[in-house]
């Protein structure tokens, strides 16, 4: 749109310096007066480009990040898998190879020892000082401190205007009637540290006196032996290689938490929220102007009226808790909508006509329409608290800046 914008100021520009500025030639078999042979431009279409100050925004509210639910089940039962945010306690998959008796061989489970060889965790600092290994699941509540305001930079936009010239006023003051629109853009964005209570679930397994491995570690792992056969050779296959076997060599976790704690604590830092609130608005105007001449070809402008916003937002929150284990737990929520505003406009300034039909303006311009709020609630699932209660407010009541393009008259 800027490209198109320059490209039509710089034809208009081209076409004003060439258009002779010449009254036409006044027939000589002509029998009645030129005034009513000579026409007088009455409509101009403007179109240009606005600089505004941008949207003020605020933004408030609070939410819930939390990880996998599926572990919080009483610390006893050995038949389910258990999810964390930092690994996992699966059912024990271990068996037995038997002879089936047909010539085929099935897979038996072993019989329960409190044990388990599917498991996983991902952080060195899991294995504690008693040789047990901890695992984490987090809730971080954000806790709502106060608006958080954001003052963009300027928004730039594009706009087209007709107005109807309709003589003198009063004294040396001309007027005429004019409408036009505009779009601008809303853009605002910020991120803000938040304080959050943060739950930390906290059980505890055993490895039945083995060293922890190396983290990260997933279990179950095998490595290949060779079968050696009776004499303490290899044992080989028809085409020479020799015959391997994959044995589990997982280290074996207990099946049920030894223990389970839950904390609570207030926290700074470890919840960072992004407020991300874009869109943009039309604006309908319309009103008088009043003109003074200054010069033959520079006059003074002074234009005022109604003034009717359009606006659509879309209003994001992307909520990123930093856990002491495991990755980001991150959680993103959004709302869109549109609104109607009404509110009214004034604006100064100067035109200068290079020919009769064409010429330049420029502006500054106030225009007043209000605010409103946009909202993102999540009322998360069944039994659980909101994990998303955001607010934003967009802030059109003060909005200053120029206007500035070509005009031309028809």
């Amino acid at each position: 749109m800027k490209k198109r914008f320059y490209a039509l100021c710089l034809l208009s520009a081209v076409v004003a310096y060439a258009e002779p500025e010449t009254e036409p030639e006044v027939p000589s078999n002509l029998f009645f007066d030129t005034d009513v042979y000579i026409y007088e431009p009455k409509f101009r279409i403007t179109y240009g480009a606005r600089l505004l100050s941008g949207s003020k925004s605020a933004f408030s509210g609070s939410g819930m990040i939390t990880d996998s639910l599926q572990h919080e089940s009483d610390t006893t039962g050995t038949g389910e898998d258990r999810i964390y945010h930092d690994g996992t306690v699966m059912v024990d998959p271990r068996g037995a190879p038997i002879d089936d008796g047909n010539g085929g061989v099935v897979n038996v489970p072993i019989t329960p020892d409190g044990k388990t060889n599917s498991w996983s965790y991902i952080d060195a600092n899991q294995v504690l000082p008693d040789g047990t290994i901890a695992m984490h699941s987090y809730t971080a509540n954000i806790l709502d401190s106060g608006p958080r305001t954001k003052d963009p930079s300027s928004s730039f936009g594009i706009e087209l205007n007709v107005a109807r010239d309709f003589g003198r006023a009063f004294f040396r003051f001309d007027w005429n009637l004019n409408a036009g629109l505009s779009l601008n853009d809303i853009r605002a964005k910020m991120n803000s540290v938040e304080r959050a209570s943060i739950t930390t679930i906290t059980d505890t397994y055993s490895l039945n006196g083995a060293p922890a491995p190396l983290a990260p570690y997933n279990a179950p792992s095998t490595t290949s032996i060779t079968v050696i056969d009776a004499n303490g050779n290899p044992l080989l296959n028809a085409d020479g290689s020799s015959v391997t076997i994959q044995v589990d060599n997982s280290t074996l976790l207990g099946n049920t938490p030894e223990t389970r704690t839950i904390a609570t604590a207030i926290d700074v830092g470890s919840v960072i929220n992004h407020y991300d609130l874009k869109g943009a608005y039309f604006t309908f105007r319309a009103g008088p102007t009043l003109i003074y001449p200054i010069t033959q070809g520079l006059r003074a402008t002074l234009s005022f009226g109604a003034a009717l916003v359009y606006a659509g937002t879309t209003y994001t929150v992307e909520q990123d808790f930093k856990p002491e284990t495991g990755a980001d737990i991150i959680s993103t929520e959004n709302d869109t909508v549109a609104k109607l505003l009404p509110g009214y406009y004034v604006d100064a300034g100067m035109e200068l006509q290079l020919t009769n039909r064409t010429g330049f303006y420029v502006s500054a311009i106030y225009q007043n329409n209000g605010s409103y709020t946009q909202s993102i609630v999540n009322n998360g699932s069944p039994g659980l608290p909101n994990t998303a209660n955001y607010v934003s407010k967009v802030d059109l009541s003060s909005l200053q800046g120029f206007r500035f393009g070509v005009n031309v008259r028809f």
